[in-house]
């Protein structure tokens, strides 16, 4: 295919998979539902599931290999746009308001699913290990199992008016200390896969800790400096902000994919490194909408890509049973696990299962993770398949599930426990009430 021709397609099934996935996360959300997994229904339907099973496979004609190659780069762009904004976005003031609490809950959900992970690779590495050592595989399958999607998990307390209670600090705290944790494990795995033997293992680890050092004694100090005397610059003169900004992004993202790990750990970091107390100021907030804005334009592109690789019509009888034990030990590791915890800080029962469900959330980061252990060839198509539909499952569960609980919160004849505050889900703010803090 000539350039021109990867060109025009690029464009054209670009423009298709942003109107087919706006409209899908649309009715998602209209559904209570978050968006982002109509994006991946989007792209599973688009795939070999449904397109590519018509009659001259139009998927195949549609998404051939050079035009992939061509939207990858696009999804990739506005994933570390987007990890850049969840970093900069992450407020630690919340971890020190709400640590005991959240810190018990965050371990303990992301533990119990990660050593059930472990266990179920065993099996798992038998059927789908092929070329992969057992190690990075059971660390990758439990870092898969014990991650909370934080951004889907803020955006449905947000729609529940939980999301400015301290139920939600709470959870929100939980959940970003559980995502450091699950990318901590990721960072362990790449740094595996990409060692070829000890010593190339630890020059990963001496650059990967060069280059969080050279962000907080050279980066943050510097940009705290150039953001400060761009607070006062004119609606003109913003522009310069956003592209400091989004440079610093992509040249972090390099970096960290050159030491061998992936993008989205540079572009994540350096969000965090961002300094948060010059966040107010007119340029830089109207920097943080510009960026987020082109981010949520382009992700779709990002997210549908995992979808074209889901073949369901592939999974055998033997596939279907490992989807049902993965999905099951999924819940009950991350459900179980957060429960027992927030009962141990003397959480009430209802919040303690509110707090369960909410963790169970999995989805955005998920995906991302579990993209890049398929990009890694740590997940083969089938296993894939596999854990993109426990990703899309538990997520769906999340809705439905905190709406029993709400509901169980009332007494029988429709009132209340207890009146609810501002903003907050009756009965579900008394978690952070009984929790010492």
């Amino acid at each position: 295919m000539s350039a021109n021709a990867v060109t025009a397609r690029l464009f054209l099934d670009l423009a298709l998979i942003l109107v087919l996935a706006h409209a899908a996360g649309a009715l998602f959300a209209r559904l209570r539902q978050p968006p982002v997994i109509g994006e991946i229904i989007v792209g599973i339907l688009l795939g070999p599931t449904l397109l590519g099973a018509l009659p001259g496979d139009p998927s195949a004609a549609l998404f051939g290999p050079q035009v992939r190659d061509a939207l990858q780069v696009v999804g990739q762009v506005a994933l570390a746009l987007f990890m850049f904004t969840v970093g900069w976005s992450l407020d630690t003031s919340i971890l020190r308001r709400h640590r005991r609490t959240a810190a018990a809950i965050s371990f303990t959900s992301a533990l119990v699913p990660f050593a059930l992970g472990v266990a179920i690779a065993v099996p798992l590495h038998r059927t789908h290990g092929g070329g992969v050592d057992f190690l990075p595989f059971a660390l990758f399958i439990g870092a898969s199992m014990s991650i909370t999607a934080f951004p889907v998990l803020a955006r449905i307390l947000a729609d529940r008016g939980l999301a400015h209670g301290r139920l939600g600090a709470l959870v929100l705290t939980a959940a970003a200390v559980d995502d450091v944790l699950g990318w901590i494990l990721v960072v362990l795995v790449l740094a595996v896969l990409a060692s070829a033997g000890a010593w190339d293992g630890a020059r990963v680890v001496v650059e990967l800790a060069l280059f969080v050092l050279a962000l907080l004694v050279v980066v943050r100090p510097a940009l705290a400096h150039v953001l400060r005397a761009r607070r006062t610059m004119v609606a003109a003169d913003r522009g310069g902000t956003a592209a400091l900004l989004v440079a610093g992004t992509l040249g972090c993202a390099g970096i960290t994919e050159l030491i061998g790990l992936h993008f989205v750990i540079g572009a994540f970091a350096f969000g965090l490194v961002v300094p948060r107390e010059l966040s107010g100021a007119a340029a830089i907030a109207d920097a943080r909408v510009r960026i987020a804005a082109v981010a949520a334009l382009l992700l779709p592109a990002y997210f549908v890509l995992p979808g074209l690789n889901v073949d369901v019509t592939s999974l055998t009888a033997g596939d279907a049973g490992e989807l049902a034990a993965v999905f099951a030990l999924a819940c009950a590791g991350k459900i179980g696990g957060a429960v027992l915890a927030a009962r141990a800080r003397r959480v009430g029962w209802h919040d303690a299962l509110a707090i369960g469900a909410l963790m169970n959330t999995r989805g955005l980061i998920e995906l991302v993770v579990l993209t890049i252990g398929f990009e890694h060839g740590v997940l083969d198509r089938r296993l894939f398949t596999v854990m993109v539909l426990m990703a899309i499952a538990t997520t769906l569960l999340t809705g439905p599930l905190l709406s029993l609980i709400q509901r169980a919160a009332y007494r029988p004849g429709g009132r209340a426990r207890r009146p609810a505050r501002r903003g907050v889900g009756p009965a579900l703010e008394r978690a952070s009430d009984t929790a010492r803090p």
